[in-house]
């Protein structure tokens, strides 16, 4: 299997990193392919996504790179810190170029069509927050509605997992349980 791990955290010590690395590392484990994606660092970055026409959107050199990237993938897997009720800014970037209209999806008789139907998706994101605060206040079931209607279903891939862990500023929970918990 091959597996395409997208990291979006500026820290390369934070905590996205371990649970990215760590799935890595079982993933190798396993005998699969895998592939980790650093957005912050890598070096096809992409500009602020802009456009003058949504329907003419030229292909750019590096989404031609990430194209190659996900096409290949059996396995995409998301790793980000949980920030202002989404995701950071340079995912939901990385995720407006490439996850573009003729590569991802497609309308047919004005009803989308995903178009990545053979991905597996799993998401993994972090809160400073005690998870019971996020669940009292329905973040939680919001991200996780957002992103698999949204994005993963509307592209025709499949969700597999989606982990939130709260908590993790590192003061008071044990980032080894949690890191346990990354399958």
């Amino acid at each position: 299997m091959n597996i395409l791990i997208i990291v979006a955290n500026p820290k390369e010590d934070s905590f996205s990193f371990a649970i990215a690395n760590k799935y890595k590392k079982i993933s190798v484990e396993q005998n699969h392919n895998v592939e980790l994606i650093d957005l912050y660092r890598n070096k096809h970055q992409q500009p602020f996504f802009t456009y003058t026409a949504i329907n003419e959107l030229e292909k750019t050199v590096e989404m031609e790179y990430f194209h190659e990237k996900i096409s290949k993938a059996d396995k995409l897997v998301f790793v980000f810190p949980y920030w202002w009720g989404s995701m950071p800014a340079i995912l939901k970037n990385f995720i407006d170029w490439n996850f573009s209209r003729g590569f991802a999806f497609k309308y047919v008789d004005s009803k989308p069509k995903g178009l990545l139907t053979d991905k597996k998706v799993k998401v993994f994101t972090t809160t400073g927050a005690p998870s019971f605060y996020y669940k009292l206040i329905g973040a939680n079931k919001r991200l996780k509605k957002m992103f698999k209607s949204q994005i993963i279903e509307f592209c025709g891939m499949k969700l597999e997992s989606f982990d939130i862990f709260g908590g993790v500023d590192g003061s008071k929970t044990n980032m080894n349980e949690v890191l346990d918990k990354v399958k």
